[in-house]
């Protein structure tokens, strides 16, 4: 699928400001904090925000250090900076919360897993095309970053969607280039999740699109048997892509979420 936005552009599809601002919407005294992927903005989660706002739940969308911004600014980021900023706003959603849930997508799920490392009193997570270590990623480019970061500093994606509704991409908002030294950080952020999956002892749901290219479906098993929790599942979605909460099955993935939230 050939890319929607002109080259040069900060964004791989057309959006402004409003759309890719963080969210917060008041349901009830559960809340769950909702998590964007990497080089991504809220929109991501956004519907199943609305979703678990109109069934009772507190959803709070933030945007991580350096994104919804322009690649520049996420260049001066590195991991710890999007987790001091996920960190900060999961304070924020305890001050008005009794219980409290992390959901995240890709960066995002994977994030959830390190907040739940460092936060024990997390009700539950839903990680959903979580990252759990860069072996599974086949592009030997990834081998040499530490060097190729200075001769490539920024990274284009790949035009190709994985997503089983295409036009759905529109509903997505992401960088269209990538500072590579972010991807970088990235990995050795998946390092550091790697090592602290047996610590994690809170209950986890891990939902992933089968049809995922972006993020090799590999991670969800090696994620699933690593994790310390005694109450952990994986559920896949056949029909979906990478992005699953806005793809053809996010009606599915809305009511699933809820439901084991409700579980819980």
């Amino acid at each position: 699928m050939p890319s929607l936005s002109p080259p040069g552009t900060i964004w791989n599809t057309p959006t402004d400001a409003e759309a890719i601002r963080p969210f917060r919407l008041r349901g009830g005294s559960r809340g769950c904090l909702l998590l964007h992927g990497f080089a991504g903005t809220p929109p991501e989660v956004r519907e199943l925000g609305e979703f678990l706002a109109a069934h009772g739940y507190d959803a709070l969308g933030p945007v991580m250090a350096g994104h919804g911004e322009t690649p520049e600014a996420m260049a001066r980021t590195r991991w710890t900076d999007w987790a001091r900023s996920a960190q900060h706003a999961l304070d924020r959603l305890r001050q008005d919360c009794r219980e409290v849930f992390v959901a995240g997508q890709s960066l995002g799920g994977t994030m959830a897993l390190h907040l739940a490392a460092n936060n024990p009193d997390i009700r539950g997570i839903v990680p959903m095309g979580a990252m759990g270590h860069p072996r599974f990623f086949p592009d030997r480019r990834l081998w040499i970053i530490r060097w190729l970061k200075y001769l490539r500093p920024w990274h284009v994606p790949s035009a190709d969607c994985d997503l089983g509704d295409p036009s759905r991409l529109l509903a997505l908002h992401s960088y269209a280039r990538r500072p590579s030294v972010c991807i970088e950080s990235l990995m050795h952020f998946l390092r550091v999740v790697q090592k602290e999956l047996p610590s994690i002892r809170v209950p986890t749901l891990l939902l992933h699109g089968r049809r995922d290219r972006t993020v090799p479906v590999q991670n969800a098993p090696y994620i699933l048997e690593r994790l310390g929790s005694a109450d952990k599942q994986l559920i896949w979605f056949e029909r979906s892509g990478h992005t699953i909460t806005v793809d053809l099955e996010r009606d599915q993935v809305n009511r699933t979420v809820l439901a084991w939230l409700e579980r819980h």
